[in-house]
């Protein structure tokens, strides 16, 4: 018998939170074994006493070790159909109990592969999920619901919390749902009646964790912190103590609120830069995971998403025009370049104002192909920003290089401030 695995499957069991294949497996167990049927009812000796003590539901977080002569009724029944399983009869006691959550709604979404792939209806419980590109909108039995942008991976814990490891999120709870939590790796966040979002990422060796509040109250139970509307912090570990802050990079935390309604897909069709590998002389690398480097100019992620460690677009270092070039992998007929700028997540103290594009072959020997001007991204927050296309007489090329010759800075920061220079947030090329 593997103990470890039973423990789990069991607090999976009174924490309700048992998925459809752990069921199964719980119920082979016991079927197939003795010694896990005999343990199956000695903890449930010890919940039913917590039970009538209003203790903790979890045997393990608050272990009993008195003897327990009485069971309460609906454990008599647990128990009687353990004894039927030795004769081969399901075992009942594990159907589930209601509706845990659903997949209400998703938009452009690939499921990473190895991943299960609920695209609607019920979210298999204690099974972790990733996707990596679109957004998946989640729906709870209190009323709230969670908007998930990729890259994300989670997993549904129980019937009011969540668990977010990586990516994006936006909550809504109505009034009623308090109390609902998502826990990340940097610590968790109850609902007091919000919309919030977070973005959880890393610097590369601990976690960072950004959190919004959009309406309402959060507690931050890592720093028994509480937020109210309008406040923003991020969660990070110093000394490997908790600590929040209120600028990550010198920059104010803003976040996008995607609780209510999903961005309408972008068709990138036909773009021979999706995905593909881009080198650049440099790029911007500040504390807490905000690092922006070139490979995140072809990853189709737009409007200045992502999180600490993970961020959608490039900046080039402080005080820098920069540039980067796009590997085509082979000769391809081009002829029209679309680019969309940036504005470093509202800050608005980067991006490119001019630029040049040149074609090789050979990565040595560059032609010009086009030049033009971008505008200063002032898009709402939350709100698509534009793409700018630039076309020239098709050539063959191999290599496309972007050199920004002109880039914006913050309009309140004197001319001293150091923290500027230029930046994009995706660039797309097509054949015409």
């Amino acid at each position: 018998m593997k103990e470890d695995r039973l423990d789990l499957l069991l607090h999976a069991l009174f924490e309700e939170s048992l998925g459809e294949a752990d069921r199964a497996e719980l119920n082979a167990m016991l079927a197939a074994d003795p010694q896990a049927r005999a343990r199956y009812r000695r903890v449930v000796a010890i919940h039913s006493v917590l039970v009538r003590k209003a203790a903790s539901p979890s045997f393990f977080e608050a272990p009993v070790t008195e003897k327990v002569t009485a069971f309460p009724r609906r454990w008599l029944t647990a128990v009687a159909a353990v004894a039927l399983l030795a004769g081969g009869l399901s075992f009942v006691a594990l159907r589930p109990r209601g509706p845990v959550a659903n997949v209400l709604e998703t938009q452009g979404v690939a499921w990473a592969e190895g991943s299960a792939t609920p695209s609607a209806g019920r979210l298999p419980v204690a099974v972790p999920l990733e996707f990596t590109r679109g957004f998946v909108r989640l729906g709870f039995p209190s009323g709230a619901n969670v908007t998930l942008e990729a890259p994300c991976r989670f997993r549904l814990d129980e019937k009011e919390a969540l668990s977010v490891l990586h990516g994006r999120a936006s909550v809504h709870t109505p009034d009623g749902a308090e109390g609902f939590r998502i826990d990340t790796p940097g610590g968790r966040f109850v609902d007091l009646g919000t919309e919030f979002g977070l973005a959880v990422g890393s610097d590369g060796t601990t976690p960072v964790v950004l959190t919004e509040v959009f309406k309402g109250e959060l507690e931050i139970e890592a720093t028994s912190t509480r937020l109210t509307v309008g406040e923003s912090r991020a969660l990070v570990r110093e000394e490997g103590k908790p600590k929040l802050l209120a600028a990550l990079d010198e920059s104010p935390v803003t976040l996008v609120n995607h609780a209510r309604a999903l961005p309408a897909a972008i068709s990138s069709a036909d773009n021979l830069a999706s995905g593909k590998p881009v080198f650049s002389p440099g790029y911007c690398t500040r504390p807490h995971g905000s690092v922006f480097p070139p490979e995140n100019l072809t990853d189709g992620r737009l409007n200045d998403s992502g999180v600490p460690g993970d961020w959608s677009f490039w900046l080039a270092p402080d005080g820098d025009d920069g540039e980067f070039t796009v590997d085509l992998l082979q000769p391809q007929k081009v002829g029209r370049v679309s680019l969309q700028n940036t504005n470093n997540r509202g800050i608005d103290d980067r991006g490119t104002a001019a630029f040049e594009v040149f074609g090789s072959l050979d990565n040595k020997h560059f032609f010009p192909l086009t030049d033009g001007e971008l505008p200063r991204i002032n898009s709402p927050r939350g709100s698509e920003f534009p793409f700018h296309d630039f076309s020239f007489s098709p050539v063959e090329a191999r290599y496309m290089k972007m050199v920004v010759s002109r880039h914006y800075r913050h309009l309140k920061r004197p001319a001293s401030d150091p923290h500027h220079g230029g930046g994009l947030n995706e660039i797309r090329i097509f054949a015409e």
